[in-house]
């Protein structure tokens, strides 16, 4: 099984109405209703569909406990591994730490993480479906509007992280853009998915540390505009990436940061 693939992505929250309404309007997806009793149940979980039918992640609910253990409004990465309990041994041996001990459902046994300068993360060794011959529609990808498009990681070390996520996840670096004050930009690479976002030291001490997503959309200025109408908050203003890429940063309304890219060609 590919070590390192990103192949799920959770936004955790406290305001679930008012964030499924937003991302539905802003980018298009349908989040599923809760399932029945989930008011008493332990976990509210509720899938992210795109409009493609495909799966592209989940919200989790945060309870009032899961606030005080620290969670908090934040989209979260799946990574897939051979073996959780293998890599576990493996990561906390380079000094990462266990946030969420292995869990199997049916869905495969996953564990939450933090790499050892405290970006959270989960690892899955996901179940296929009864019957399913195929893999499944990709959750990332360069190219597929309402998937993620770009994985950017914030650091305190980026020549240690290059190295941890190297050696456990089979990243490569292709190489680097240099920003000035702010050091590298390093993009990153994986053998069957090609280039997959990139990671940088954190700007200035107040910058969360953590994989940050970006989603691609049709039209950034319009998807823009969406954020403002349904609650959320934008970071800057529009702006050319590299490539033939528009970008900006935005949080949802309970505050979770994401990104939101399109082509250049389709922005109104």
């Amino acid at each position: 099984m590919p070590q390192g693939l990103f192949v799920w992505y959770e936004v955790t929250t406290d305001a679930p109405d008012a964030v499924r309404a937003f991302y539905e309007g802003v980018i298009g997806w349908r989040i599923a209703d809760p399932s029945p009793g989930h008011e008493t149940a332990a976990i509210d979980y509720r899938h992210i569909y795109r409009a493609d039918g495909a799966g592209q992640g989940g919200m989790l609910v945060l309870r009032p406990e899961m606030i005080a253990a620290g969670a908090r409004p934040w989209w979260v990465p799946y990574l897939m591994v051979d073996s959780v309990p293998d890599t576990l041994a493996a990561i906390t041996a380079d000094g990462a730490r266990v946030w969420m001990p292995p869990t199997t459902i049916a869905e495969g046994t996953f564990a939450m993480v933090a790499d050892p300068w405290g970006a959270p993360f989960y690892l899955i060794d996901p179940t296929p479906p009864p019957g399913q011959d195929t893999p499944p529609p990709p959750v990332f990808a360069l190219d597929i509007t309402q998937a993620v498009t770009w994985n950017e990681l914030f650091t305190t070390d980026l020549p240690g992280a290059r190295t941890f996520y190297a050696r456990h996840f089979g990243f490569t670096y292709p190489e680097a853009m240099p920003m000035g004050a702010f050091g590298d930009y390093q993009f990153i690479a994986h053998p069957l998915q090609g280039r997959i976002g990139a990671m940088m030291a954190r700007p200035s001490a107040d910058a969360p540390l953590g994989w940050r997503t970006y989603f691609r959309v049709a039209d950034v200025r319009a998807a823009a505009q969406a954020v403002r109408d349904l609650g959320g908050t934008l970071e800057g203003d529009v702006h050319e990436v590299p490539g033939d890429d528009l970008m900006i940063q935005a949080r949802d309304p309970a505050g979770a940061f994401f990104g939101l890219v399109s082509r250049k060609a389709a922005a109104g």
